[in-house]
């Protein structure tokens, strides 16, 4: 029992000093935000585009879709279990966040919205 005890207290000391770096690692392969240079395909566009102040949205099962007409957006996407996704600042143009399936707050100019990706 005493030398189970020994070996485990031994395997966590090995472990532990590498648990920051991995918590870093994991930290940083979150999604990225990729700038569509594509013009919006026509079936995109009957693919109920959401337009709200100052800029347009739509989801696909594997995403978001933003669509931007102005410079300075401000633009946070929040899963539902407080997980920040993705903040940052956007300009003009049409981009895409992988999210995978599920429903997520999205704040754009200090205005929310629920966005649902199925």
């Amino acid at each position: 029992m005493i030398i189970r005890i020994l070996l485990l207290v031994g395997v966590l000391l090995f472990l532990l000093p590498d648990l920051p770096e991995l918590t870093a690692q994991n930290e940083k392969a979150g999604p990225a935000v990729i700038r569509v240079e594509k013009p919006v395909k026509a079936d995109e566009a009957a693919a109920n585009i959401i337009v709200a102040d100052g800029f347009s949205y739509y989801t696909t099962q594997n995403g978001l879709y933003l669509i931007f007409p102005k410079t300075n957006n401000n633009v946070k996407l929040v899963a539902l279990t407080g997980q920040v996704i993705w903040s940052g600042e956007l300009v003009s143009g049409r981009f895409y966040i992988p999210t995978g399936r599920g429903i997520y707050f999205l704040k754009v100019n200090d205005k929310s919205y629920k966005v649902s990706c199925k």
